[in-house]
């Protein structure tokens, strides 16, 4: 069958403070680049991991970022072969004040004055940095009062939540440029009246591991009892819980697979889940008479079970947890539904097979497509590996923030609107 058949429409708390500077040596083999600026860049976060990725690619790109948090955790090279279990803080609503205090004393104690530009990454790290600091960078990754109640600290409508907007709006409005990774975030910046030049849209680095990651097809048969002839289809996880929408989606499964299995005997469906969620869904396939053909696997093997399945499918409840990037960058063919947040991945659909979302028989119709058709299911591979390393390596997402730090920059108080020359340190070197 043509591919041109599946073109889908497009629609789209130690006290102590510890600056990090990051050695370029410390993270693998970096490559600079000459035609960019080796911005000087303070990156303000709470924990150090978040911002690893980053600091990677910025470095890759010629950058000289450092690491500032409430504790420090070492050299950054040292963290990514040796990652620490640290959790950041849960920081309420009622305490986010003094944390702000915390994160101004933390800034106005460190060398963060002397950067050319300070990157926040926390609402209480960007209040503190614009309310002392010109020229300040913010990522939005998550509003203030979602935060809040995500964490379960208060409801987001309530008046505390609602203040906390209004203090957002203050971060939003005097930051110099702000950093969102989703064009439904850029639109909600613009909706809050920021304006369009000082927005950027640059979505997260893909994790390195990810694109060095190898299949293991024996081990997949051995947990899922294959042969070198089964497809597997892989299915990140579903709705956590027992409401409808869990149901829904577990008996759309259901349905695909009842309707694939009659063309494909040899086809298996894998689920990611956690026991109890593993008892539920053998209960339904048991009823439904495909137990045969579907296996739960744990959560501690998502990595190997997505580096190795045939075919990773992705839904509309999969478009926010990151599962559609993490398959492309694996290397593996992806059948996804066609949504705004997979179409930001692959807007032109680069190893991807698109579907209409939460239709079963369009779902069943092209999985039955890849089922039997293995040379354009590595094909799809191949393709989705090369797209990611072509837009989302570390190198490729560092270097779009030297536009960024230029405008920052430029907006810093008592400097020019000119990019700022490269110091050159003379050295004693003995004879």
């Amino acid at each position: 069958m043509p591919r041109a058949q599946f073109s889908s429409r497009r629609m789209r708390r130690d006290s102590t403070i510890r600056m990090i500077p990051v050695d370029q040596n410390s993270i693998g083999h970096v490559r600079t680049s000459a035609k960019r600026h080796p911005w000087n860049v303070v990156h303000a976060c709470e924990l150090a991991r978040e911002v690893l990725p980053l600091l990677e690619g910025q470095l890759a790109a010629g950058m000289r970022p450092s690491l500032l948090t409430p504790g420090g955790f070492g050299l950054a090279g040292s963290f990514v072969e040796n990652p620490k279990p640290a959790e950041a803080p849960q920081t309420s609503l009622l305490q986010m004040w003094n944390h702000v205090r915390e994160w101004r004393r933390l800034l106005n104690e460190s060398a963060a004055d002397t950067s050319e530009v300070i990157h926040a990454h926390s609402f209480a790290a960007g209040m503190a940095a614009v309310r002392a600091n010109s020229g300040v960078v913010y990522q939005l990754k998550q509003t203030v009062e979602r935060l809040a109640s995500a964490n379960g600290n208060c409801d987001e409508n309530s008046w505390l939540a609602r203040s906390f907007r209004v203090a957002e709006q203050f971060v939003l409005t005097r930051a110099a440029a702000v950093v969102v990774n989703s064009h439904r975030r850029r639109l909600a910046c613009l909706e809050r009246g920021i304006g369009a030049e000082n927005v950027f849209l640059i979505p997260e680095p893909v994790a390195p591991h990810f694109v060095e990651s190898a299949p293991d097809r024996r081990w997949l048969e051995s947990i899922a009892a294959g042969t070198p002839e089964t497809v597997f289809f892989l299915i990140p996880g579903l709705p956590e819980g027992s409401g409808w929408e869990a149901r829904d989606a577990l008996l759309r499964w259901m349905r695909v697979l009842s309707v694939l299995r009659r063309e494909h005997a040899n086809v298996r469906f894998l689920v990611l889940g956690d026991s109890k969620a593993a008892d539920h869904i053998r209960e339904v396939a048991l009823t439904c008479n495909l137990s045969e053909w579907i296996n739960v696997v744990a959560e501690k093997w998502r990595g190997q079970t997505m580096a190795s399945a045939d075919v990773v499918i992705c839904d509309r409840e999969h478009a926010d947890s990151g599962f559609a990037l993490e398959a492309l960058a694996r290397g593996r063919a992806l059948l996804a539904a066609d949504v705004e947040e997979h179409r930001e991945i692959t807007s032109d659909g680069r190893g991807c097979l698109w579907y209409r979302a939460g239709e079963v028989g369009d779902i069943a119709q092209r999985a039955s497509f890849l089922a039997g058709n293995p040379q354009f299911r590595r094909a799809l591979a191949s393709a989705a590996r090369e797209h990611c390393l072509a837009t989302r390596s570390a190198e490729i997402i560092g270097a779009q923030y030297d536009a960024v730090y230029r405008l920052a920059f430029s907006k810093r108080k008592g400097r020019d609107n000119s990019t700022p020359k490269t110091q050159l340190i003379p050295l004693q070197v003995g004879s």
